[in-house]
């Protein structure tokens, strides 16, 4: 017979607060240098990538980022937008949300939500796999949360990475990277596109987050 429902939420609620008393009491501690997103390589084997426009002042106080990243990357496959915000001591439901929570907001209707692995030599990762419209324009979006230990598509699994990293490493900064491209017809080709584009990302993220 399973737990009910409010109990459920009642453990889960203890926990966080537990958890998050023991953040604060272990005062993390900042990365000793930013990270340079700019060193990202803007050419990565057939994708050229080109600084985008910078954010709008509204957006970028609400994404309330330390560090932030926007480029659009061209191949013959296709062209990916690419945003990177970087948070050097992210808090407990307050950074780094999940676009699914942010873009119903904003106006966008999510119409497919599915986890995907993304696999570069011996190495493999879970990302996050959609596609979203609005006023009739529909996009894949794929999107991930990664720090220098590793890579998570679920933001449930992202918050409780940070908390055990401030007790056990006194360091939380973390990122969160979105991939956006148009779609048309049923939007696989796009989807597999973002997927590839993401093996050659995540690494090169991963190399400015040390």
């Amino acid at each position: 017979m399973g737990t009910p429902a409010p109990v459920r939420t009642a453990i889960v609620a203890a926990l966080l607060v537990g958890a998050l008393a023991l953040t604060r009491m272990t005062s993390p501690v900042r990365a000793s240098a930013p990270p340079d997103l700019g060193a990202i390589p803007s050419t990565m084997g057939e994708w050229v990538g080109e600084p985008a426009p910078p954010l709008d002042p509204e957006t970028a106080r609400v994404l309330a980022a330390d560090l932030y990243l926007h480029r659009y990357y061209s191949s013959p496959h296709g062209v990916v937008e690419m945003d990177v915000a970087y948070y050097s001591q992210p808090r407990v439901g307050a950074n780094m949300h999940s676009p699914l929570n942010c873009l119903p907001g904003n106006g966008w209707e999510v119409r497919d939500v599915r986890d995907a692995t993304v696999i570069a030599g011996t190495r493999s990762w879970r990302v996050r796999d959609t596609v979203v419209e609005r006023r009739g324009s529909r996009f894949a979006l794929t999107y991930w949360f990664q720090n220098r230990h590793r890579v998570v598509s679920n933001e449930w699994s992202t918050r409780f990475y940070v908390l055990a990293d401030a007790i056990n490493r006194r360091r939380t900064d973390a990122g969160i990277v979105r991939l956006m491209t148009p779609v048309a017809g049923d939007g696989s080709p796009e989807r597999a596109m973002l997927a590839a584009f993401a093996t050659s990302i995540i690494p090169a993220i991963g190399a400015r987050l040390e």
